[in-house]
């Protein structure tokens, strides 16, 4: 019964085969999809060493000053950093940083940034019965920081969301995050007046309705632009996540959702100098948005874990991200990309001086890294 059941597949598979070399096929035969070329080699990435072993989180050029902001240590020892160096020729030393709080003791200084010397930080810290994160904001020069004492309902509560990043716009430093309205989190941003924060009335653009959600994911300030990027969720017909930026200054803001945001996408960095290019996530690849269209990237896969930073350079768009854990550099401009390899790890920061491009990657601890790019800029 087994021989009798298999001969009939057999005789067909030789029939299938003498259609096939004389050339009279049933239909067409589908070729496979060709696998997507491999990131070039990019040799010449260096690791910048930082004072005490420090482990870098954020990066910003201030003024004529390169500062990082991170931690030394680990576990209960582990203590806020700032390093600087000279624009120029960086050679890093720290900065003094001044904790006047429990959590300000151990905050990782995850976002940073400035005007002129002043310096404006965000510290992160988990702490508390459910272990969420505990906020403090620093401020000083870039020889010096000082954690700023605030209330706790400033950024705590059962209202609270999360904060995102600190900003510096034409009003001054602000931070960027979430808080509980009407119809969940909706964005926020908060300003300072003589050290201490407050949250700001509701930005209609960062508002949740009866059909949008908002999620910004991040916030900017390059090219002397402040943009909030992320995306928003479409709830009039089904639920559709499309990758989306804030733009704005004080409290005006207009919200422009990407287009060809396929089934579900994000932004995750914008930089707005003539145009805007953004860098996120489309449907489970990585997509860039420059000048109003998205770009033919070479497939790069992404997941959740993933993220990036993208940078305008002279006449070309650099951006550094990572794709299933891998470091990837895409480098191009109207309609041609090119996709070389970077170090390792998910991209936290980035930042262009010249033409040099520093990343500062998270592969078990913060690593910032440094290559000259004017042999990309120039292709």
């Amino acid at each position: 019964m087994r021989t009798r059941a298999r001969t009939p597949a057999v005789r067909c598979t030789v029939a299938a085969l003498l259609l096939i070399a004389t050339g009279c096929t049933a239909g067409p035969v589908t070729p496979p999809a060709p696998s997507p070329a491999p990131p070039v080699q990019l040799d010449g990435w260096g690791r910048v060493p930082l004072p005490d072993a420090m482990h870098a989180s954020s990066i910003a050029l201030i003024g004529r000053t390169l500062v990082v902001g991170g931690y030394v240590g680990t576990g209960t020892d582990r203590a806020p950093a700032l390093a600087r160096g000279a624009a120029a020729d960086p050679h890093f030393a720290a900065a003094d940083v001044a904790p006047q709080t429990p959590y300000g003791k151990v905050a990782d200084l995850v976002s940073v940034t400035g005007s002129g010397s002043s310096v404006v930080a965000l510290g992160a810290a988990h702490g508390g019965a459910h272990s969420n994160f505990r906020w403090t904001v620093w401020s000083g020069s870039t020889g010096r920081v000082i954690d700023r004492p605030q209330s706790f309902y400033a950024f705590g509560g059962e209202e609270a969301g999360g904060l995102l990043d600190v900003a510096w716009d034409g009003s001054g430093p602000m931070i960027v995050g979430t808080w509980q309205g009407a119809r969940g989190l909706d964005g926020r941003i908060w300003r300072v007046a003589h050290d201490r924060w407050s949250r700001q009335a509701p930005v209609p653009a960062l508002t949740n309705t009866a059909t949008r959600q908002v999620a910004p994911r991040a916030a900017e300030t390059r090219s002397g632009a402040t943009v909030i990027s992320g995306s928003v969720i479409d709830l009039a017909d089904g639920v559709h996540q499309s990758a989306a930026i804030w733009r704005g200054s004080g409290a005006s803001w207009t919200l422009t959702v990407l287009p060809d945001a396929g089934r579900r996408s994000e932004a995750w960095s914008t930089d707005c100098a003539a145009s805007c290019a953004t860098l996120g996530s489309r449907d489970g690849v990585a997509a860039l948005w420059d000048d109003g269209a998205r770009a033919p990237l070479p497939e790069l896969t992404v997941g959740d874990g993933d993220n990036g930073v993208v940078l305008n350079g002279s006449d070309r768009v650099l951006a550094a991200l990572s794709s299933s854990g891998s470091g990837r550099l895409l480098v191009g401009h109207a309609g041609e990309w090119r996709a070389y390899t970077a170090p390792d790890g998910v991209v936290r920061a980035a930042l262009l001086v010249g033409s040099r491009l520093y990343l500062v990657t998270e592969d078990g601890g913060g690593s910032l890294w440094s290559r000259d790019v004017s042999d990309l800029l120039a292709r």
